[in-house]
């Protein structure tokens, strides 16, 4: 049976998009509440990741990125520090951590794009760079980095606080988390999409919820309805294709792990892409003004599914399918 936490209980969807301060402290209440399911196997924490992108997707990002963390810890021995985490390990426009042993302490420089839960979380885990292709893998106190309050500039998926930050630090005191090239190496960096994929099902489902709520009230045309169906069954293929592969994953070869994931996580951000057209068409430009919950939730969809870079994997799968399909009968 699929766990949920009742988050309808203790979490205001709009209270916790007023400030920053109702963001954290709703952040640490599901991150407590589900303290028993961030590291459990997929079949569990998929559906309550999806539950909380049901509420809001900032809050569902940032639970996203506290159960990967405390899941990398598992995997690397460790033990996590009281509080919540982010991951913080992009390598946009080649940015990153460069790293220098200076022998029971560590100098640490560099610039990270994407920091998501800046003043929101507690810790982070960095990958910290040796050199061109060797890193380390690191948890810092969060509020060692200096974060640039401008580097995001769009009210999309604001209330993450997602932002360019910089380390210039001299002399830390830390233990890397694993060996070198733990991070990446690490058979669950793969499977950790499908969990990011989980918040993007999470996000079409509330776009579906929300559209559906507000249109209840007034006359619908079949045209209408029509759309609603069509958002209802984008978000049922996109809940079809991650339950399959969270289903399938413990029996799959392991040359296959990678490409169903990556179909899944395809399936889900095209079935995004449906929801959102469709909910446009559905509620006309009175909704997209008027409802500010709305408007959140698809302007908060429509940047976090491009994280995804969906023609890339079409078109490795397309070299997959050119390599491998053939004739049943000639």
């Amino acid at each position: 049976m699929a766990t949920s936490l009742r988050l309808d209980s203790f979490v205001s969807a709009d209270k916790l998009r007023s400030s920053p301060q109702h963001m954290r402290a709703s952040l640490r209440e599901v991150a407590s509440a589900g303290k028993g399911v961030w590291t459990a196997g997929l079949p569990e924490l998929v559906p309550v990741l999806v539950e909380v992108a049901r509420v809001d997707l900032c809050l569902a990002r940032l639970v996203e990125g506290h159960a990967d963390a405390l899941r990398i810890i598992q995997q690397a021995g460790g033990r996590p520090r009281d509080g919540v985490y982010g991951v913080w390990a992009s390598r946009s426009a080649g940015t990153g951590v460069k790293a220098v042993d200076l022998g029971g302490t560590w100098q640490l420089s560099g610039e990270l794009r994407f920091a998501s839960g800046v003043d929101l979380v507690d810790r982070a885990l960095v990958p910290v760079w040796l050199d061109r292709d060797h890193h380390l893998l690191m948890d810092i106190a969060a509020d060692m980095v200096v974060p640039d309050p401008g580097s995001w500039q769009t009210s999309a998926m604001d209330a993450s606080r997602t932002l360019t930050v910089r380390l210039d630090l001299e002399s830390v005191k830390t233990e890397p988390l694993g060996s070198t090239d733990f991070y990446l190496g690490r058979p669950g960096f793969v499977v950790g999409g499908l969990c990011v994929a989980a918040v993007w099902a999470g996000g079409a489902h509330h776009v579906v919820d929300v559209v559906t709520a507000s249109i209840r009230p007034f006359t619908m045309t079949s045209h209408q309805l029509r759309r609603i169906g069509v958002m209802e069954q984008a978000a049922w293929q996109a809940q079809t294709a991650l339950d399959t592969v969270v289903r399938r994953l413990s029996n799959l070869p392991e040359e296959s792990v990678a490409r169903e994931i990556g179909m899944a996580r395809s399936a889900v951000v095209t079935a995004c892409e449906v929801v959102i057209h469709e909910a446009t068409r559905v509620v006309g430009p009175a909704g997209l003004s008027r409802d500010v919950r709305l408007a959140r939730a698809l302007h908060d969809l429509s940047i976090y599914i491009r994280q995804h870079p969906l023609d890339n994997e079409l078109e490795r799968l397309g070299e997959y399918a050119v390599a491998t399909r053939e004739l049943l009968a000639e």
